[in-house]
């Protein structure tokens, strides 16, 4: 067992939090999920099955998938540190799972509020392909995807599963992330706003789109804040809320 000393105190009370934090986020995504059942079924399930049914399936079932994967990772006696050194690199790809198909549906979005403006639509598309890019290139580089490196200390802080990569990688993906976030929200009131016919449907897009820009938008900076600032602990506090929340 290691030295514990205060450096490694620190560590287990950030990583507790880290911990804590994520619970938090899985129970409330799970209770918005059984709160909104009922409606998914009848709205959804019973509808066409078009391409929105099928990037809606994946924004709902991907990142509670991942959660459970999650805390098991976090729970299991299985779950050691080699493995995690061995697997850590597939939460780029977690990453773009989530956050690409989001992005679609505000993609297609987008699309309908501009009369289909194929200008728009390749720009923005142009804009995923190149968070595609980044997380790929990330991945590619050797020796900088590893866990988060743990002291020999067998207590539940230390019990946990961190992709530690590139900072400049991590900043490169939120500064293009929040981007794309900044250019949808602003075409989206521009083209509700000048609307002759301003319907409710058109309001409410306005006012929810508002709502989930804010909610994102404060994510990824406070994600971002903590990747380049943060301590080791607690770099990626935020990235778990960020992921769960863009669906």
């Amino acid at each position: 067992m290691d030295q514990i000393t205060p450096e490694v105190i620190s560590l287990a009370e950030d990583l507790l939090a880290f911990k804590m934090y994520f619970a938090a986020c899985f129970a409330l995504l799970f209770f918005d999920f059984f709160l909104t059942l009922a409606d998914e079924v009848e709205c959804i399930w019973k509808g066409k099955k078009t391409t929105i049914f099928y990037l809606f399936i994946i924004n709902r079932y991907c990142p509670m998938a991942f959660c459970i994967i999650t805390l098991f990772a976090y729970a299991s006696p299985f779950w050691t540190y080699e493995i995690c050194n061995r697997f850590a690199i597939v939460e780029w790809l977690q990453t773009l799972l989530i956050v690409v198909p989001a992005e679609m549906v505000l993609l297609l979005r987008v699309f309908a509020l501009t009369s289909r403006n194929k200008y728009l639509f390749a720009f923005l598309t142009s804009i995923i392909i190149v968070e595609c890019v980044i997380v790929f290139y990330a991945m590619s580089i050797p020796g900088t995807n590893n866990a988060l490196a743990l002291p020999h200390v067998p207590i539940d802080s230390f019990h946990v599963c961190i992709l530690f990569s590139d900072p400049k990688m991590d900043t490169a993906y939120l500064s293009t992330s929040i981007a794309y976030d900044c250019i949808v929200f602003a075409i989206t009131i521009i083209s509700t706003a000048t609307q002759r016919s301003h319907t409710s449907i058109l309001s409410t897009i306005r006012r929810d789109g508002t709502i989930y820009f804010c909610v994102i938008l404060s994510g990824n900076v406070v994600w971002m804040a903590l990747a380049i600032n943060g301590r080791p602990g607690l770099k990626l506090l935020n990235a778990q809320y960020v992921s769960l929340h863009n669906l």
